[in-house]
């Protein structure tokens, strides 16, 4: 094999996050579609469950979880690196990919299968069968579309929490287009981790949907510029200043997503690490182990309580940032504490993780 070969498709969140990822480090790759015949003759084997994207390596080694992916991408391919040696700005860099892989799925699947669902279903259609006749395509989408939508009421977007997803994203849109203003990327000079995570959904669901993508246009212009630069492989990056100094702009965007992320975090895992006292085994462990209360809008008029599911996967990421705090010299420990506690994501530091889990052939599993 000559090189990195990505299987994926144009509408994936994950998919767009690595694409992103290999574009801006230089790595040659080729991108497969992921039709049937791809997922039967090609990830089925490899992963054993259907899923996208899945990267296959120059050595033919299988990689399925984006977040693997780009820790592998970093490891072997140093060169315009998307974790900076500034071990606080490393730290950000995981919450950033946090909040952009698993917060930003709230705003991403409410517009695309609450006003994009016929583009979706057109879409999904058409990769997984593309010489199929249209109508086929439609109604094939139509069965994977029903799939996806079920994720809906599991993560909190339900009729109820409809317009304070709305009001947060659009706040949101604002706070990263300011930002664009006067940065070309979320750390400053050069594309990180988390510009890549952020990438995911706002390129895959909310730029190239057509109804969310009108709403981009119209709110967010610097944001799309940036999506269009990330996609051409961030020609305009130069090395980041050693220290990091975090924009300002990017502390509040912090501080407006993590008013109701770092709540739901802290009673999330709670009720994970529970579960896991209360079900002891080896085994793979469920997508989600109960539910909980979610609570949007906080402070404002459109507060609104919702249930949710607890993710057990979510403890896996949280562990990927607690292990990067862990790493960080004590002496700076002070002063990254007093950031994080300004934007109200300090308990992040320090929610307790006694029984911790791990991926294993594609598969989490509870560490033994």
């Amino acid at each position: 094999m000559a090189g990195y070969i990505l299987y994926g498709v144009e509408a994936s969140y994950y998919a767009a996050k690595v694409r992103a990822c290999l574009a801006c480090k230089q790595i040659p790759f080729a991108e497969i579609q992921a039709s049937r015949r791809v997922y039967a003759e090609q990830i089925l084997p490899r992963v054993g469950w259907p899923v996208v994207p899945v990267l296959v390596t120059p050595a033919d080694e299988t990689v399925q979880d984006s977040s693997d992916m780009c820790d592998l991408l970093e490891a072997r391919h140093p060169q315009r690196p998307i974790l900076p040696p500034d071990p606080s700005a490393r730290v950000l860099c995981h919450l950033l990919e946090f909040l952009g892989d698993e917060w930003l799925k709230l705003p991403a699947m409410h517009y695309r299968w609450n006003y994009n669902h016929d583009f979706a279903v057109a879409e999904f259609g058409y990769n997984n069968d593309p010489d199929y006749p249209r109508a086929d395509q439609l109604r094939i989408g139509a069965k994977i579309a029903r799939q996806f939508r079920g994720w809906l009421p599991p993560l909190g977007v339900l009729p109820e929490s409809h317009a304070t997803i709305e009001q947060d994203y659009l706040a949101f849109l604002h706070l990263l287009d300011a930002h664009f203003a006067e940065h070309a990327f979320l750390l400053g000079s050069a594309p990180t981790l988390g510009d890549f995570a952020f990438f995911g959904p706002l390129y895959a669901h909310l730029y190239r949907d057509p109804a969310a993508g009108e709403v981009m246009n119209a709110h967010a212009p610097r944001v799309v510029a940036w999506i269009e630069r990330l996609r051409a492989g961030a020609p305009d990056a130069q090395p980041l200043a050693e220290p990091v100094t975090v924009p300002s702009s990017l502390w509040r965007i912090v501080k407006h997503l993590c008013r109701d992320f770092v709540p739901m975090l802290v009673t999330e895992m709670a009720g994970v690490q529970r579960w896991l006292r209360e079900h002891p085994g080896d085994g793979e462990l469920p997508r989600h182990c109960g539910t909980q209360t979610l609570v949007l809008g906080r402070g404002t008029p459109l507060e609104v309580a919702v249930p949710r599911a607890l993710f057990t996967y979510d403890q896996w990421m949280l562990q990927r940032l607690q292990d990067a705090w862990a790493e960080t010299p004590v002496e700076i420990r002070a002063g990254l504490r007093a950031m994080f506690g300004g934007v109200g994501a300090e308990a992040l530091l320090d929610i307790p993780i006694p029984l911790r889990v791990e991926r294993h052939n594609f598969r989490l599993r509870r560490v033994t």
